[in-house]
């Protein structure tokens, strides 16, 4: 074979000189490409005003519970208000920074940034950023109200403070996210859900394939197996914590295994076209793109109403889940699993401690 013909003479391909300022900044063919998408679709104000409605509402609760965190300082007796507080502002700003956009797009059925791709670009950044950052968060959560069941102490579980975990949060997600303005075949504008997205090229997909693997099934995986473990550990005892009153929390634990599916409509719209007008098709556009793209961000929307449920149903201020509760505990850790709040060394109050 002629060396001219070798496809990387250099034994692995590399970058042009340039490579990350032509990507974040396409060059003109990428931006005509990008110019020539349907970017003005059928106006639905009704729609965008009733998803405003909504997400005004949400943002309402997440405000409310923020300050009832910090105002009762909940997060100097219970580990898992660091990570709700920090979901409540991570939901206002997807509520006030990144939803606009989208409303604003459905209510005039034109793409805010139809005359910059790099705008574009950043819309979808700061979406998977968002949706990643939830995702760790909702782990978190589930992870603090495993080891309150099965009387584990924080650190054996985590080894990490709360405040470095939410950090860190933002720090995977920006990086997961990061090809969505580096890489300008990545992201381009979807007409059917409205917003900028990944699109269909073998660059999205495999933007899309390892977003959802590290940023979303990982995670979610981690949060079944906590909340299966605390479900069985509710059925395994329901006499014991109907007396406590910590039965009933179950219920929230259902809510909480519901919400990686408001997504999924999301996801199938997007890549396998699901509800989609087909490209020859005529008339006004579908209005079920525009839904499951507003179900996308249903978790931002009902998470403060489900954590702050779980910090009102199931509430004792006077137990932490500290050194305090480890040294409670025997100093091992407080063992693997519960006992009955009758058994020694043990009160109710100790059992109740929080699945907050």
């Amino acid at each position: 074979m002629d060396d001219s013909h070798v496809p990387y003479p250099n034994g692995l391909p590399t970058a042009p000189p340039g490579f990350l300022v032509t990507t974040m900044f396409p060059p003109p063919e990428k931006a005509i490409s990008y110019e020539n998408l349907t970017h003005v679709g059928t106006p639905q104000p009704i729609v965008a005003l009733t998803f405003i409605a909504i997400t005004a509402l949400s943002v309402i609760a997440n405000m409310v519970l923020l300050v009832y965190i910090i105002a009762h300082k909940l997060y100097h007796n219970f580990i898992s208000s660091h990570f709700i507080g920090h979901l409540c502002l991570t939901n206002i700003i997807c509520a006030i920074l990144l939803l606009p956009m989208f409303f604003n797009t459905v209510y005039t059925g034109e793409n805010i940034w139809r005359n910059s791709k790099f705008l574009c670009n950043i819309q979808a950044l700061l979406t998977c950023v968002i949706w990643t950052v939830g995702s760790v968060m909702a782990l978190c959560i589930a992870g603090v109200h495993l080891l309150t069941f099965a009387r584990i102490h924080y650190e054996q579980l985590f080894g990490l403070p709360p405040n470095m975990l939410c950090a860190l949060s933002w720090i995977i997600s920006i990086c997961l996210a990061l090809p969505a303005i580096t890489n300008a075949h990545v992201v381009t504008y979807d007409s059917g859900v409205r917003q900028c997205i990944w699109g269909n090229s073998d660059h999205a997909m495999k933007f899309l394939t390892y977003l959802l693997i590290l940023g979303v099934l990982i995670p979610t995986l981690f949060m079944y197996y906590a909340y299966i473990r605390v479900l069985g550990i509710l059925y395994h005892s329901p006499i014991v914590f109907q007396s406590i009153g910590l039965y009933k929390a179950r219920y929230l634990v259902y809510g909480f295994l519901l919400t990686p599916f408001y997504q999924v409509p999301f996801y199938l719209t997007t890549v396998l076209r699901i509800g989609q007008r087909a490209a020859e098709s005529e008339g006004p556009d579908p209005l079920l793109p525009i839904i499951f793209m507003f179900l996308a961000y249903a978790n931002c929307l009902i998470s403060p109403f489900l954590y702050g449920a779980s910090l009102f149903m199931i509430k004792e201020e006077d137990m932490a889940l500290t050194a305090r509760a480890h040294k409670a505990g025997g100093g091992n850790g407080g063992g693997g699993a519960y006992h009955h709040p009758s058994s020694a060394g043990h009160h109710p109050a100790g059992v109740q401690a929080q699945l907050i």
